[in-house]
């Protein structure tokens, strides 16, 4: 009987792995390996100036990538319910809950400023990054019980998935993490807009978007940095996007030196290692400015292969979306392909100055544990979405 169940396994196995989606996964893969070869190169400086160990960051980005990759297989092959399963998803939204506001509330827990990491020894985790993924999964099964008659009653409905999106929201921009944020309210934002609200209430939300964003920039443009909620630092990257060469050695001094290393770069770049802006020019260029090294040492053509590969893969992710039936299914699939989206063109406008600074990583490229298992699980999460509607469509 136990070599039964063994052999069903093995089958079960075998026929999903037959329908996994490779031409999401190769992109994936191709991207997570570049991105530890960009982290060596653009770490290297930082890693020897500060850990007396150049590969520093090299092993813990391949270590994640390794174990992400292994996350990302391991879930292509979980039963679909699992992640229906909404006490389960409630327990771990909750368990985020407590641990966001143990940061924002014990002593200590600071990092530069920011209360958003977790530390198991010398590794660091940002729970934004789980809450992320945690959040889709919840209102893409929320909203896909719902959907059918979401307009009748939509506060009764929709208040509790409402007040958690916001209280997360809250929570991560007081850490301070306007861009993490960001990323979470815009994809949830995204997410209702699917569930079939009425049009005019998304035009109304876009709107009103659009209006606080053109509020600030002339508030900070009247009184300077002085507006309340808002931390220095944040307001010196909104000042840098509207003048980046007004202050070049204070607010400007990271979109400059971003400039200056894509410039440097040309069509093919300097070559691979020997980056300048890396030597302690460009701050973080390892995580947020690892595309303006990538255009440094590999040029248009580098920054280019990236961005291909990387729209690429959003594109297979919603092109699933579309061709899967299952509505808590496709939800999943808008949820994270948007995630992907809204983090790389965030990334892509701090690097180029056509978007504030804001902290936010490049998935699969930039160094970051949690952003590296966060994506690479979410990734696995739509292979399996795909694999199981691609099982369904099968004759029985």
């Amino acid at each position: 009987q136990r070599g039964l169940v063994v052999h069903m396994i093995k089958n079960a196995i075998k026929k999903k792995f037959s329908y996994m989606d490779w031409r999401l996964l190769i992109p994936y893969i191709i991207l997570s390996g570049f991105g530890i070869l960009m982290v060596y190169s653009s770490s290297s400086y930082r890693a020897m100036t500060d850990y007396n160990n150049s590969e520093h960051f090299f092993y813990r980005q391949m270590l994640f990538a390794v174990l992400g990759l292994f996350g990302a297989l391991f879930v292509s092959f979980l039963s679909k319910r699992l992640f229906k399963n909404e006490k389960l998803l409630m327990f771990v939204l909750y368990i985020l809950f407590g641990i966001l506001a143990y940061l924002l509330l014990w002593p200590g827990t600071a990092t530069k400023g920011a209360r958003g990491w977790i530390y198991f020894g010398s590794f660091g985790l940002q729970p934004a990054e789980f809450m992320k993924l945690n959040l889709i999964l919840y209102l893409s099964l929320i909203i896909s019980k719902h959907q059918s008659h979401i307009n009748d009653g939509f506060y009764d409905t929709m208040k509790k998935p409402l007040l958690l999106t916001a209280a997360a929201v809250a929570m991560v921009f007081v850490q301070p993490d306007l861009g993490g944020a960001a990323i979470i309210a815009f994809i949830c934002l995204v997410l209702f807009l699917h569930s079939g609200v009425k049009v005019k209430y998304g035009v109304m939300i876009f709107g009103a978007i659009g209006v606080i964003y053109g509020l600030i920039i002339v508030m900070v443009k009247t009184f300077g940095s002085s507006i309340p909620f808002f931390h220095s630092y944040q307001m010196e990257r909104i000042t840098s996007f509207i003048d980046p060469f007004a202050d070049i050695q204070d607010s400007g001094y990271q979109v400059v030196n971003s400039y200056y290393a894509l410039s440097r770069g040309g069509l093919f770049g300097v070559g691979i290692g020997e980056s300048i802006q890396k030597s302690g020019y460009l701050p973080e260029p390892h995580t947020d400015f690892i595309l303006s090294i990538i255009g440094e040492e590999l040029g248009l053509v580098g920054v280019a292969f990236v961005l291909v590969l990387f729209f690429y893969m959003v594109y297979r992710i919603f092109k699933d979306a579309i061709k899967i039936k299952d509505p808590f299914a496709q939800l999943v699939c808008i949820g994270i392909g948007t995630m992907f989206l809204v983090q790389g063109v965030i990334n892509v406008g701090g690097a180029t100055g056509l978007m504030p600074l804001t902290g936010v990583t490049f998935p699969f490229v930039s160094y970051g544990g949690s952003s590296l298992l966060v994506s690479a699980v979410s990734i696995g999460i739509v292979n399996n979405m795909y694999i199981n509607d691609q099982i369904s469509k099968q004759p029985k």
